[in-house]
């Protein structure tokens, strides 16, 4: 591969992440990121459990989880309250 190739299977692979940098870029989106990785719980946190550490508003939590499903950063789930 020379290095034209090259540059341009960069520049593909940087577009199809993308949408993941993006989601990554906002410093409340890394905030929660940290948060949910120091609470250690894979199984599911709630959206009330990450506005406490967080101090966000729940709206606000809310948002910032579906940017994050949406680039594929998490998934979320519903259970009665829990998501």
């Amino acid at each position: 591969m020379d290095a034209k190739e090259q540059i341009e299977q960069l520049a593909a692979d940087f577009e199809k992440s993308r949408k993941i940098l993006i989601a990554l870029g906002d410093k409340n989106r890394q905030h929660m990121i940290l948060e949910m990785m120091k609470m250690g719980n894979c199984s599911g946190v709630r959206v009330n459990e990450i506005t406490e550490k967080t101090h966000l508003s729940r709206p606000t939590v809310s948002h910032h989880l579906q940017i994050l499903k949406d680039a594929g950063v998490l998934k979320v789930s519903r259970e009665g309250t829990k998501k």
